[in-house]
């Protein structure tokens, strides 16, 4: 049914979540268009070849990844800033970049562009663990209002792991890339994970140039890794990010808190043992049959 139906849950200890519900998907209330002219649009998107699409789960490395895109793109290692997103700018933004066109997003696969699914353009996503993905959601989210969330971590943890969340089940959204060759063969994908571009950087970065077809520059690699450390990233970000209109209704000045730590293990300060084994048996569940190594610490 082509009806947008407003959910609102609650749990016994006041702990609530609100979100639009539309032919399956999970809209958080930070979107404030109307979700079936973003449905519609972002899958009639007229695609380039050129295209780069930055494909996130929530607090995964958005904006540690646009900015690498960027340098690479445009040979330019200034910090660029936060992306534009499917979601949240109107779509003529998009269709009036000029080439080649970097842009982002956190909807589900299912919804991208029917371009890109045909080949048209390129997608990189990210992997990171769920454990750390949902603290980092967390403090993200509790720092912002108007966001669709209101309690404790252990709530917010319980929510996480429903089938209906933000953006969709980490779940469900992982084994869909994870089968993206038989969902969408002619798509044009680079999966990356999380750890193990914080741990191996320099070779991963080497393969993200290659995979936009750039020359193989080590030289340039190297500091385009430089330019993006962390805390490199962190203080450019407090310094020279400008306020942006799409995101004042939810975050102060229109900039969005982004860069929290970055760490690897950081859930093992969050979790407490019931919480750990609990979300342990859940993960080995969900994710039955698929040879996948996410790495937790």
């Amino acid at each position: 049914m082509d009806v947008i139906e407003k959910v609102e849950r609650k749990d016994e200890r006041g702990n609530t979540i609100q979100y639009s519900l539309y032919k399956g998907f999970v809209f958080p209330p930070v979107i404030s268009s109307n979700i079936r002219d973003l449905v519609i649009n972002t899958a009639q998107l007229k695609c380039r070849q050129d295209d780069v699409l930055l494909y996130t789960y929530p607090k995964c490395g958005t904006h540690w990844m646009y900015n690498i895109l960027r340098m690479f793109l445009t040979g330019n290692l200034t910090y660029a800033g936060t992306p534009v997103y499917l979601e949240f700018f109107d779509i003529d933004v998009i269709n009036n970049m000029q080439s080649p066109r970097l842009f982002a997003t956190h909807l589900e696969l299912d919804l991208l562009p029917d371009d890109m699914k045909n080949g048209i353009g390129t997608v990189v996503n990210i992997i990171r663990n769920p454990k750390d993905a949902a603290v980092s959601y967390y403090c993200f989210l509790t720092s912002l209002k108007n966001v669709g969330f209101t309690g404790g971590f252990d709530g917010f943890l319980n929510f996480f792991l429903k089938d209906e969340f933000f953006f969709g089940n980490w779940f469900a959204v992982i084994k869909d890339w994870l089968d993206i060759k038989k969902k969408y063969p002619k798509m044009r994908t680079l999966m990356l994970y999380y750890e193990d571009l914080k741990r191996n950087t320099l070779s991963n970065l080497e393969r993200v140039q290659e995979f936009l077809g750039i020359t193989s520059d080590k030289d340039f690699c190297k500091k385009v890794m430089a330019c993006t450390d962390f805390t490199t990233m962190k203080q450019k970000h407090k310094e020279e990010s400008k306020s942006i209109q799409e995101f004042k209704d939810f975050s102060e000045d229109g900039v969005l808190p982004v860069y929290r730590k970055g760490e690897i293990g950081d859930w093992k300060r969050w979790f407490t043992p019931e919480q750990s084994q609990h979300f342990d048996l859940i993960y080995k569940e969900k994710m039955q049959g698929y040879d996948v190594d996410i790495v937790f610490e």
